[in-house]
């Protein structure tokens, strides 16, 4: 699933939630007074559930007494939601294959490959880090610690040393 499909998908499952699936989670916080138990259900006195939801949640709202408060209107109502690809026209659409790939500066790979250092490589720096040690005064506890790097670099040597048949090679 790709994120097209998801916004698709929740777009989809948002239409299908039903007026009566709001109030009773409202109902059920009780944050709302229950509307059964308020007013008589007639269809010829409720003219539009939606309307009367977004007036009994902003008055919910208003009751909170929040600072920057919006109306659930404005609050639900996005207005690029519907937007999800804006389809080029058929010259643009003509263009990207005409003119073939176009580098964009924030489409770059600006990423930086890490040099690989052979394990010789290595172990040469490694003797040269040591012969400056034993110049210095007073890096004893240094040199030591140079002695467990080359160790672990030996152990990384032989460790990557594998024995292959040649058949593995042409594969």
């Amino acid at each position: 699933m790709n994120v097209l499909q998801a916004i698709q998908f929740i777009i989809k499952s948002w239409s299908e939630v039903t007026t009566d699936t709001i109030k009773n989670c409202w109902n059920h916080v009780k944050i709302l007074s229950n509307i059964e138990d308020d007013l008589i259900l007639d269809e010829d006195l409720i003219p539009d559930d939606d309307l009367m939801l977004d007036e009994e949640l902003n008055e919910a709202i208003k009751a909170l007494h929040l600072p920057n408060m919006m109306q659930v209107k404005e609050f639900l109502t996005i207005p690029e939601e519907d937007i999800v690809y804006d389809i080029p026209n058929i010259l643009e659409f003509e263009n990207m294959f005409k003119n073939g790939p176009v580098d964009h500066p924030d489409e770059m790979d600006d990423s930086t490959e890490i040099e690989i250092i052979s394990v010789s490589n290595a172990l040469q720096s490694l003797k040269t880090l040591n012969l400056f040690l034993l110049q210095q005064e007073n890096a004893s506890e240094q040199v030591k610690l140079m002695g467990k790097i080359e160790k672990f670099i030996k152990k990384e040597q032989i460790n990557s040393m594998q024995q292959t048949t040649i058949d593995r090679y042409f594969r």
